[in-house]
This record gives C-alpha cells, structure tokens and sequence, in this order.
C-alpha cells in the first residue's frame, strides 16, 4: 500500500501473483539479512487517485486479505503520520508469523510516499519504503523500492530465494490491489476514474 508498501515479509503472505497492473523491471536481492525490492508498474488510474488510496491509512486492510489491522496513532503534521499495521501469514505452509509494524510515513501529494519503520513497537529492525508516482496518459506509471530487515527468527529450510519471491508477489497483488480500488475513486468531475471510450453522453474526468 504506503503502509503499503513495506507490507514487505509479510512475504509470509504467500500466494500466486494476482496482478493486474503492468510490473516490469522486477529487482529482488538480500545482503546481510536485509532484503531489497525495487520495481515499475503502470497503473489505469490517475497519480492523485493512486495516492489517495495508498494514504488512506485506516483502511489499508483491503489492499491485502492478510492485513489484519491498520490505524493512524498519530499525526505529527499535515505530510506525516505514524501508522500501525498488523499482518498475518504462512510462508508454503511451513511457516506463520503476526507481524506488526509501526511506520512514519511523509507525503508529498500526489507524486511521492514514503516510510520508514520505527523498530521500538515492530517486528522489523529496520525497513523502508518509497512510492514515485508519474502521470502516464491516462494512467500512472509507479516506480516501488522497499527494503526490510527481520527482527524475528526466519526458518533455513525456506531459503532466503522464497522468502523473496514471497515478497514480490505480495507487493504486485497489493499493487493490482490499489489500481483497482483508485479506478472505483470518484475524481475531479464526480465520476469513477475511466479509460474506456465513453459513449458521447457518459461525462468523464478529464485530468
């Protein structure tokens, strides 16, 4: 999400890749326990419709059906926010893991997003995220990078290469997540975010 984003090893969330967004240039890594997540995606939904979904902080569970809880705890100022997020998942159904996270997060609407997890609280020593969004024609295109180093004790068996995929596919189903809740987004001219053709009497933002 915002949030979303560093919904990282929640790479405990493991399922097929759902999305429907357009991922490309997929970078995955791990040094030194931290593990490293960049990537483009096109998005059919305008910047300012994309981020009001990814800072729609009390509601970050329905970017992802293992997100148990979210809420704001504090607002420091208009462009930041420490947020709480709950997650709960199984890695190959071999191993499962509530992870809770406490992030600040800084808007620069409606083009950038990003966090960094405060470790007193959550279970991440370290971590990190950035949203860069640009308008793309009709759409956004999205670069993503994450990072996000464990405070918890990994199992050997699963291998650091399936905790990694495990956090792609997480974060391309949360990002197919997003596009799909800023396409039903009423914007600027009061109607739904769409690209279709419309018919000459259906009126239409016009960004």
């Amino acid at each position: 999400m915002a949030p979303l984003r560093l919904m990282l090893l929640c790479s405990l969330l493991v399922t097929g890749p759902l999305w429907a967004a357009e991922v490309s240039n997929v970078s995955l890594g791990h040094d030194e326990g931290i593990y490293h997540l960049r990537l483009e995606a096109r998005l059919d939904a305008p910047p300012v419709a994309v981020f009001a979904v990814i800072t729609d902080y009390d509601r970050i569970h329905r970017l992802h059906r293992r997100v148990r809880e979210s809420r704001v705890i504090r607002r420091i100022d208009a462009r930041t926010t420490e947020v709480f997020t709950e997650l709960k998942g199984c890695v190959a159904a071999i191993f499962c893991k509530t992870l809770r996270r406490i992030e600040r997060v800084t808007e620069h609407p409606p083009y950038e997003l990003s966090a960094v997890v405060l470790p007193d609280g959550s279970d991440l020593k370290s971590g990190r995220v950035r949203w860069r969004l640009r308008a793309d024609g009709d759409g956004t295109l999205l670069h993503y990078e994450s990072e996000m180093e464990p405070d918890f004790w990994v199992p050997a068996m699963m291998g650091d290469a399936l905790v990694a995929r495990s956090l792609r596919n997480t974060t391309t189903d949360m990002i197919a997540r997003v596009e799909v809740l800023a396409r039903k987004l009423v914007v600027g001219g009061g109607e739904p975010w769409v690209t279709e053709r419309p018919s000459p009497d259906t009126p239409v933002f016009e960004p």
